[in-house]
């Protein structure tokens, strides 16, 4: 456990990934398995707490939290409640319960702090790239490989949330670095001044 940090928990799947990866896909149920379907049933209040959350309207990360206390808490508990009332599922949905009861509490830290997101839906696309050339790169599967990656590609991340060129911003880092004495590398974060200026998008 790194020390002062405080885990979270996110929905990893969007509301129809739980049905499709949890339970079978509603084309293959009947309509009268559908109506019976515990998964389905599941779907509907946790769609419901997506729903709520991306109308909610917020100028500030607290605000976002009041909002969150208000409107969604009462929705996801609603979710939970049924989990919880769930008798002897079966499989991938035993499974899915599992977890997500047990994550339970850090999902709820979405109450205390307004800048954890509900879902990681946008973090997974973020990473999608890595993924998708991870076969082809010779040394991504060792864990120095994947220590190399992920220092990469949090640069990448960061250059891009701070509006900069990737391109450029390497560029830069490379014609610099290697000359540096200053063990200060202040100068060379994506926020910095100058880098903001030579590297801006």
């Amino acid at each position: 456990m790194i020390p002062d940090v405080t885990p979270s928990g996110v929905f990893y799947l969007p509301p129809t990934g739980w049905l499709t990866s949890f339970y079978n896909p509603p084309k293959l149920l009947s309509k009268k398995q559908l109506k019976y379907s515990k998964a389905l049933h599941a779907v509907k209040p946790l769609g419901a707490v997506f729903h709520k959350e991306n109308g909610l309207v917020y100028q500030t990360e607290e605000e976002k939290r009041q909002q969150r206390i208000t409107h969604v808490k009462p929705l996801l508990d609603r979710f939970y409640q049924y989990l919880g009332s769930i008798t002897s599922p079966q499989g991938r949905l035993c499974a899915a319960i599992k977890n997500a009861l047990k994550l339970r509490t850090r999902v709820y830290r979405i109450f205390e702090n307004g800048q954890i997101p509900l879902s990681n839906n946008s973090l997974e696309g973020e990473i999608r790239f890595t993924t998708l050339v991870r076969k082809n790169c010779l040394f991504a599967k060792s864990v120095r490989g994947a220590e190399a990656n992920a220092i990469y590609y949090t640069l990448v991340a960061t250059a891009k949330t701070n509006k900069l060129n990737v391109y450029k911003y390497f560029k830069y880092l490379f014609d610099r670095l290697p000359n540096q004495k200053r063990s200060d590398i202040e100068a060379f974060l994506p926020w910095a001044e100058e880098v903001q200026q030579v590297c801006h998008n």
